[in-house]
């Protein structure tokens, strides 16, 4: 119920589709729980699944049946991010109330500033004393790589869109991932500072790792929005209910092609 509930939150608050989508399948998915537990009467359970799935259905083939299912997986697995992101924002503020800690998480930002201003520390790739920043060639060889990010990278660039809502989903998945990448470069620094007790001034450049993550996402995000850009006429001239031929590539010839 709890990813049900994340979910419809981020679809209302960003008004888009895909969390409404996720939301309605994990709702379908919490009555039939509640129906096996006793606590849902089981026509009643049935009812309100069938409105549940009814709605995510009805979304998902919004954009017509080719990659809805594919499209909908893809939903479903962001809905588990949201609820990630929720989770550790309220156990923040919950932390943050109670004054637990010696440094709560969301004081870091404001330790370490305080320290960044008072000593005067630059950023970390325009620090002089740190001198250049190596190449990323030389990054690549210097350490095996985890298994998380190869698996990433294998999935990244082995990646094949079938359709346009394939790729939005892909590049959309990844500007999520970025951001909880983000999340969890702030939630070390968190870890560094207060749990650890090392200086502000190298946790400085933890926090600036995950804005730089955070700035990424934010970068995928516009590269997808150019991908709007270059093919607008297209997708005016299919939303106007009209066809391409098929394999319009070969069958266009001359402007039109």
């Amino acid at each position: 119920m709890a990813l049900s509930v994340s979910s419809g939150w981020h679809g209302f608050r960003d008004k888009a589709r895909g969390p409404w989508v996720a939301s309605g399948l994990y709702a379908c998915g919490a009555v039939i729980l509640l129906a096996v537990d006793g606590v849902l009467h089981v026509l009643t359970a049935a009812v309100l699944a069938i409105l549940a799935l009814g709605l995510a259905a009805a979304l998902a083939l919004k954009d017509g049946r080719e990659g809805a299912a594919r499209a909908t997986l893809g939903h479903a697995g962001a809905g588990i991010g949201y609820l990630g992101r929720d989770a550790r924002g309220i156990w923040q503020r919950i932390r943050a109330m109670s004054g637990g800690g010696d440094d709560e998480p969301g004081e870091t930002a404001a330790v370490v500033a305080e320290h960044v201003t008072t000593r005067n520390i630059p950023p970390v790739l325009a620090d002089p004393v740190l001198g250049p920043a190596p190449e990323p060639a030389a990054l690549a060889t210097a350490a095996p790589v985890p298994a998380p990010y190869a698996a990433l990278a294998s999935y990244i660039g082995g990646f094949v869109p079938e359709d346009d809502q394939a790729l939005k989903m892909f590049m959309q998945g990844n500007a999520a991932g970025e951001c909880a990448i983000a999340d969890a470069w702030h939630a070390f620094a968190d870890i560094c500072l207060s749990s650890v007790g090392l200086d502000p001034a190298y946790v400085a450049g933890i926090l600036e790792a995950g804005d730089s993550s955070a700035n990424h996402a934010s970068l995928l995000a516009m590269v997808h929005r150019r991908f709007g850009v270059v093919y607008a006429a297209v997708q005016e001239w299919i939303s106007a209910g009209r066809q391409l031929p098929h394999k319009a590539r070969e069958f266009l010839t001359g402007e039109a092609a």
